[in-house]
């Protein structure tokens, strides 16, 4: 798709640069446009701009969209002053009219009072680009503007001022689109089950998802169950009841935005790792693993990948854990490594569906959930918010942690925002709540850029105060809901309070808002790679990177974007059902490639939270140094069942506390007995799930550039062709008279 560029406000203003109008009615101008592509400015690109641009052109005219960074533009004289930004998100995000509208409870209310809903629009046949170089989007703006100005000069028989008679010349600068979306009528369920002529599967699209990361603070639950009831294969909501109950604390870990590649999600998803992160640091190094145990509750530390494609993550955890709960093929629960079978207490996973863990099935019983939401800025200064369910215990402790410097109050909206805990009241049925912390009372803070590319560092600020202070709060929730009944208020004090000075907190801020491929969370990665490699005898090396920017959107869901897969007979299957035997074999295992960010999670986690446990009767400095996980096999502080000591990236000992788990709509399940990457739609299926999925594309997609050849340059093209056919003809004679000498 191809066409000359044009700067749209220019069009539709029909005012040249010195302010005398064209008088070009839209009418003409609809009908004189030949194919083109439509220049905006960033905050232009908006639902009501791009109706506009199709309503006064047509399919056949209009070719694409680029859209220009607007801090490029300043300096190209763009008016900054009418620039009004439009969240691409719906007004009532994943709520009504979205593709999650009958997963969010009250889906009806605004949080998001800027947003458009552009990212939900059928954009086929629009192919859209975004420049963020400043160099060529001030480039593109000035050319594009200047044409825009000449067209509409034309149509208004006046004489044209933008360019004069040499430079009109020149032939029209061009861009071209190769982005093929495919058959107009496509879905997932079609894309996932599409067959060639000749019959043979042949999917065009993977699904969104990735992994989700949760860990548990304490000494692990006891896996004797699972290992004993192998034949039962089923996680039911009553098998945590004879269990310490848990209070998970939550966050997401995607973001998204009009331009994927773009998903900065600063405040909408960095912001809210970086918190629950610093909370389980706090947990891990104030509280030890023996008060823990002997608490009334548990508490588990989650971060869900895809919660804002349907809330991939949390659903696929909770749905396992305890709503319905999972269910295990017969005779599909095996040792996640066969060569440790016969071992006391060994990890178990599941051969369809597909588990390569199933630790979750030892969880007790959910008592609560506290979630994190966009904490890094403030709609009022040094004032957080909390929305509660309609369960005000723990609304209660969190504000009464309001300071003379820091206010914690109740919210206000009479609703629940779009967390984790949305996911947890829906499947429930109201049963479990719990709260949220936000930074935003009854809407989101205005200059958030929610869901959007420029919910990024260079556009916004994160408070790192708020941060620190929100990370302390929510540990210290935390273990007062762990003290349950019993909480005298001894758990405020047992946390100490975070400060953004902290070592650590800057380096994930940096890591996280800045430099996604920071040598921090790389050790991290690093590790869990090298940890990998030794208890697999695999190395499936790191996952996708975070990015130089980081990128938080999900990407699809493969074997090497965090779905697991087990090796059987030396063959990978996304799941199995077949007439081999899984063990038989003691090279058959389950396999798992994170992405880096949930590899570095997890090792942060396990550092975190893995450290308590040698604080009993321990110094708790006096871990053991190591370079690899063989480095830890003779720790003695990692002494419960099944509990075993890793190396983290910090190069030392610690007991294992961490564990991916699946992130991928209800309906889509892998294909058993075929290899990773092949999906099917789930017999039990509802449609209640948005269902995402991205087709495959070509290696060659994107849009260029140019200036359109003029006859002048074709017949330089041909005189120049004609004279290097002629010179590789006389090559071909003189080498031959060469030969003939014996020269050559």
């Amino acid at each position: 798709m191809k066409g000359q560029l044009l700067s749209w406000s220019t069009i539709t203003s029909g005012t040249s640069s010195s302010g005398s109008n064209y008088y070009v009615t839209q009418q003409k101008m609809s009908q004189s446009l030949s194919k083109f592509v439509a220049v905006l400015d960033e905050y232009e690109y908006n639902a009501q701009t791009v109706e506009e641009i199709i309503s006064l052109s047509s399919s056949s005219t209009l070719q694409g969209i680029l859209v220009l960074n607007h801090t490029a533009l300043s300096s190209s004289g763009a008016d900054d002053a009418s620039m009004v930004y439009s969240s691409p998100e719906a007004s009532s995000p994943r709520g009504q009219n979205t593709p999650s509208e009958q997963i969010t409870p009250d889906n009806q209310y605004e949080w998001n009072p800027n947003g458009d809903g552009l990212i939900h629009k059928d954009m086929y046949g629009i192919p859209t680009s975004y420049v963020e170089d400043g160099r060529i989007a001030e480039y593109i703006y000035t050319v594009s503007k200047q044409q825009a100005m000449d067209f509409l000069s034309s149509l208004s028989n006046q004489k044209v001022s933008v360019f004069d008679e040499g430079i009109k010349k020149f032939p029209p600068i061009m861009a071209e689109f190769n982005m093929y979306m495919g058959p107009e009528d496509m879905d997932s369920p079609t894309c996932l089950s599409w067959k060639n002529t000749d019959g043979s599967w042949s999917p065009k699209c993977l699904p969104l998802g990735g992994t989700s990361v949760w860990a548990l603070a304490g000494s692990p639950y006891d896996r004797t169950q699972v290992v004993a009831n192998n034949n039962v294969n089923r996680r039911r909501v009553e098998d945590g009841q004879n269990k310490q109950p848990v209070i998970l604390v939550a966050t997401n870990m995607d973001a998204t935005a009009m331009f994927h590649e773009l998903s900065r999600g600063a405040n909408t998803a960095a912001a809210n790792i970086l918190t629950v992160l610093m909370a389980a640091k706090l947990f891990g190094e104030s509280v030890t693993d023996s008060l823990l145990d002997s608490l009334p509750n548990k508490v588990i530390f989650a971060f869900f990948q895809g919660e804002n494609y349907g809330y991939m993550g949390s659903r696929s955890f909770l749905r396992d854990v305890a709503y319905p709960g999972f269910q295990c093929d017969e005779n599909g629960m095996v040792a996640a490594q066969a060569k440790n079978k016969n071992e006391k207490n060994t990890k178990m996973a599941c051969l369809n569906p597909l588990r390569h863990d199933l630790d979750f099935m030892d969880i007790g019983t959910i008592q609560s959930m506290i979630a994190v939401d966009q904490v890094g800025i403030l709609s009022e200064n040094n004032t957080f918010y909390v929305h509660d369910s309609g369960h005000g215990y723990y609304s209660n402790i969190m504000t009464s942690m309001s300071s003379d410097d820091w206010t914690i109050q109740d919210a206000t909206a009479g609703s629940l925002p779009p967390t984790a805990l949305s996911s947890l009241l829906v499947l429930s049925e109201g049963q479990v709540g719990g709260i949220v912390l936000t930074g935003y009372n009854d809407a989101f803070a205005e200059d958030s850029f929610y869901m959007s590319h420029m919910d990024s560092t260079d556009r916004i600020s994160i408070n790192l105060d708020a941060v620190a202070k929100a990370a302390t709060v929510v540990a210290r929730t935390a273990l007062a809901a762990a003290y349950g009944n019993t909480n005298d208020g001894s758990a405020i004090s047992a946390i100490t309070e975070l400060t953004s000075e902290d070592g650590t907190l800057n380096k994930l801020a940096n890591c996280l808002f800045e430099n996604g491929n920071c040598k921090f969370l790389m050790n991290y990665a690093s590790m869990e790679r090298s940890n990998d490699r030794v208890e697999t005898g695999v190395d499936l090396g790191v996952g996708q990177s975070l990015g130089k920017l980081p990128n938080y959107y999900p990407s699809v869901y493969d074997f090497r974007n965090g779905q697991p897969g087990v090796q059987l007979d030396g063959k990978v299957y996304g799941a199995y059902t077949g007439d081999k035997v899984y063990g038989e074999n003691t090279e058959d295992k389950f396999l798992i490639r994170p992405d880096m960010l949930a590899m570095s999670i997890h090792g942060l986690l396990n550092d975190f939270l893995g450290r308590s446990a040698a604080a009993d009767g321990n110094d708790s400095l006096n871990l053991q140094k190591c370079q690899s996980i063989s480095d830890c096999s003779s720790v003695q502080y990692c002494s419960a069942d099944g509990e075993k000591a890793v190396c983290t990236g910090s190069k030392v000992c610690v007991c294992c506390r961490s564990h991916y788990h699946v992130a991928l709509d209800d309906a889509i399940i892998p294909s058993p007995n075929n290899g990773t990457g092949v999906f099917i739609v789930s017999q039990d299926d509802t449609g209640v799930t948005p269902m995402y999925t991205e087709p495959y594309w070509s290696n060659d997609i994107g849009v260029q550039v140019f200036r359109a050849s003029n006859g002048a340059a074709n017949w330089t093209l041909g005189i120049g062709i004609s004279v290097a056919i002629g010179c590789v003809a006389a090559t071909i004679i003189f080498k031959k008279r060469l030969q003939n000498e014996k020269l050559y």
